[in-house]
């Protein structure tokens, strides 16, 4: 049973979260690009003691590759009928699972992303253990049978608990029906 019963995408697209990190990444991209027009353009040194043209051109060239990185960070999740599926590209770039059977238990719950866990992105606390989050402050918090936990942030929680509660009453009614061999 592989339908898919609840689909998530999300990326960094506050306002404030685009405008510090684009504003960083400009700002040092403008300057180096200047210096570089100085110095091979014009011909005049910046500073007193100015960066070599490779170092320039590599500056550029690492902020841009850091902005595409930045605007390419997408949290995935599904729920299927074996489990949670996610990844967190480019950070994991492979899907992963947490099958049903290794889930204790789970709950929609609301939670500060910079108290209870540093910011967003892919965090780990001791008192909650590891999140997956992007924006927002509501989460499906999944208790493992291991004993860690897990929380992905969402901008769907009704849907999110819908599709997980689906998929465990279905793999209980499974359990309950006899096996004919």
């Amino acid at each position: 049973m592989d339908k898919i019963l609840f689909k998530e995408e999300q990326q960094f697209r506050q306002w404030w979260n685009l405008l510090i990190v684009i504003g960083s990444i400009a700002s040092g991209v403008v300057f180096s690009t200047y210096a570089l027009y100085q110095q091979v353009v014009l011909g005049k040194q910046v500073g007193n003691e100015p960066a070599p043209n490779v170092v320039l051109v590599i500056s550029i060239i690492f902020l841009l590759f850091v902005l595409w990185l930045y605007l390419r960070l997408k949290l995935e999740v599904k729920i299927d009928y074996n489990g949670i599926h996610y990844r967190f590209f480019p950070v994991i770039v492979k899907e992963r699972t947490i099958s049903f059977p290794e889930i204790k238990k789970y709950e929609i719950r609301k939670y500060n992303a910079i108290r209870d866990y540093g910011g967003w992105g892919v965090k780990r606390k001791l008192r909650w253990g590891r999140a997956y989050n992007v924006s927002g402050n509501i989460g499906l918090q999944i208790y493992l049978n291991n004993g860690k936990k897990v929380l992905f942030g969402t901008q769907k929680p009704q849907a999110m608990i819908y599709a997980m509660d689906a998929a465990a009453s279905e793999i209980q009614n499974n359990k309950k029906k006899p096996q004919n061999n």
